[in-house]
């Protein structure tokens, strides 16, 4: 009896254990996890010290931005300190793994480039890669707003906030607003600019510009009452307020935001969901003719298009501002691209050449966003969204073809990923939109390759009455769609939850890195180190001073012994000064 109650009293059960009645307990590492007990060093049960504002993220930022470069040290690495003279940000909205994986196999496929496995994406051929995590501080599964926040501002926050630090409030828009690597860009006398695929007010390219409590809050209409008066939309925020005001490039969708409408828009493909929907603005403002105004004065006049001939009549060599707004809503999936739409490459190489001022100036900065990936997930259109990253790839290689990749840093990466999976044992060279298991002929079910945990693809795959008697399968056979039906772009693959709109997926997202300070991104790091990259290797904004680098890039100096910069002594002492040294206020106020 007392070895067996000792035995219970090391299990952690403080119980009478008898031969008559013993209950069997589970093992003890996991009672103890479920208890809260000592459960190993790498485990923080304590709750975070609230909030997890701008100055936490500040200095998780600067601890991986040392952390990375000591291990360089370690192996005399010394290629972290190149400096970049411009930057591109490529994001590819809602690209996880699968994503990719999935989207490198149908790019080779809609080649015809062999089997399809073996092709390659352009960033898989950059030098460095690395994993972020995604999660907002109040999300585990993030979303669009609160990861671009962290990539460009270098703060995490909350889901749906753009440009707050996580002490946020709806009325006081002042509270918690955080600089992005546009306006550092725009103190060092870089131009800057972004083109996406979405509306320019969405929530990827606004975290560049705008600070609102709503990632909604694109009109004034959709601003609500307890906020009127406090914080202005987004899109008027583009127009009015810097850095947004200052951008010398603005391509993508969103003429309504902006209160302006093509009222003979011609929709030719009936795509469904959240997304298609758009506010208009209450208040008659036609922003774009504000812009206009705005730059009336320049010393070469602004250029507004809306279609793809005037882009591409646009003489980038002059012109300085250049704004073009093609759709009302998003620009149209180009799997079904609506005539006079120009593609993501065609808008890229654009707002490249109206940057690009060699030695006129002083590099630039630029977000390209491949954000309809998403959305064509959040509708379960895995073909739309494929086709949207084989788009995305192309408006990467003009960058790289374009660009001087001693001069120019480019980043590849997500925001998030999705909740697509790719599965099932196909055969090689099987069509990565097709069957995963055409070939095993004794497998009652045939399935796709591509299917989704959940969205609105449930309820199109559906049988209800049509159910086989005595079946347990509930799917309608893969077999009974026509080619027609399954090549057509509105085509909704699997999802084995229902839900109207799918959701995003919570792992770690790939960054791809090439160019100067590329070197700097590798292992697995906090989303929000991505502006830490930018800054160090921008020689702008908060990590401009991490230590002697920029000056001596600046100085085109070479390393001086009293200076040491390579030894981790003074990178520690830059560190702990900065962190120590700076009010929250300063940080806020003019490096966050």
């Amino acid at each position: 009896m007392h070895s067996l109650a000792l035995f219970g009293l090391l299990c952690g059960g403080l119980i009478a254990v008898t031969w008559a009645a013993v209950t069997t307990q589970p093992p003890p590492l996991i009672r103890t996890l479920s208890a809260g007990g000592d459960i190993g060093p790498q485990f923080n049960v304590e709750k975070p010290k609230e909030p997890e504002d701008a100055e936490f993220w500040h200095k998780v930022g600067l601890t991986q931005l040392e952390k990375t470069i000591k291990q360089a040290q370690r192996v005399k690495d010394i290629s972290y300190q190149k400096k970049a003279r411009n930057i591109i940000v490529f994001i590819g909205d809602g690209m996880g793994i699968s994503t990719i994986s999935a989207g490198r196999i149908y790019k080779g496929q809609y080649l015809k480039h062999g089997h399809g496995e073996e092709e390659t994406l352009v960033f898989d051929d950059f030098p460095n890669t690395g994993m972020a995590k995604t999660y907002n501080v109040d999300k585990q599964v993030p979303d669009s707003a609160g990861t671009a926040t962290a990539i460009f501002s270098g703060s995490k926050t909350h889901y749906g906030a753009i440009g707050l630090d996580a002490t946020r409030s709806k009325k006081d828009a002042q509270q918690g607003q955080v600089q992005s690597v546009m306006e550092w860009a725009q103190k060092e006398g870089k131009r800057t600019g972004i083109v996406t695929t979405t509306r320019i007010t969405h929530a990827t390219p606004s975290a560049t510009y705008a600070h609102i409590y709503d990632r909604d809050w694109e009109c004034d209409t959709e601003v609500p009452s307890e906020s009127v008066g406090i914080h202005v939309d987004i899109a008027r925020q583009l127009v009015e307020n810097a850095p947004g005001n200052r951008f010398n490039v603005i391509l993508g969708g969103g003429m309504s935001p902006m209160g302006i409408l093509n009222v003979s828009e011609v929709r030719s493909t009936n795509f469904e969901g959240p997304t298609e929907t758009i506010c208009t603005r209450g208040d008659n403002r036609n922003l774009p003719a504000e812009w206009l105004a705005n730059h009336a004065n320049d010393s070469v006049p602004p250029a507004l298009v809306h279609n793809r001939k005037d882009l591409l009549n646009v003489d980038v060599k002059k012109v300085d501002h250049l704004m073009g707004l093609f759709r009302n809503n998003h620009i149209t999936y180009s799997i079904a691209r609506e005539e006079g739409e120009p593609s993501l490459l065609e808008m890229t190489e654009t707002a490249l050449g109206i940057l690009e001022r060699g030695d006129e100036s002083n590099g630039y900065v630029l977000l390209v966003e491949g954000g309809r990936i998403d959305q064509g997930h959040h509708m379960n259109y895995a073909r739309a969204a494929l086709h949207e990253l084989y788009e995305f790839d192309l408006a990467i290689q003009a960058a790289v073809n374009i660009t001087d990749p001693d001069e120019t840093l480019i980043l590849v990466t997500a925001d998030h990923s999705h909740a697509v999976t790719f599965n099932g044992y196909a055969l090689r060279g099987a069509d990565i939109l097709g069957s995963a298991n055409s070939h095993e002929k004794e497998d009652p079910m045939e399935f796709e390759t591509i299917s989704y945990a959940n969205g609105p693809g449930y309820w199109d795959h559906l049988a209800n009455d049509s159910k086989p008697e005595n079946s347990s399968n509930f799917w309608i056979q893969f077999k009974q769609f026509t080619e027609e039906e399954r090549t057509a772009p509105t085509y909704r693959h699997l999802a084995t939850v229902p839900r109207k709109d799918e959701t995003h997926g919570g792992e770690d997202v790939a960054v791809f890195a090439y160019g100067p300070g590329s070197s700097l991104i590798r292992g697995v790091f906090e989303q929000n180190y991505l502006a830490y990259v930018m800054s160090y290797a921008g020689c702008l904004g908060p990590a401009k001073d991490f230590d002697f680098s920029c000056e001596d890039h600046k100085d085109k100096e070479h390393e001086k012994p009293d200076q040491v910069k390579s030894s981790a002594s003074v990178l520690g002492a830059s560190l702990i000064s900065i962190l120590a040294a700076v009010p929250m206020a300063f940080l806020r106020g003019h490096m966050l």
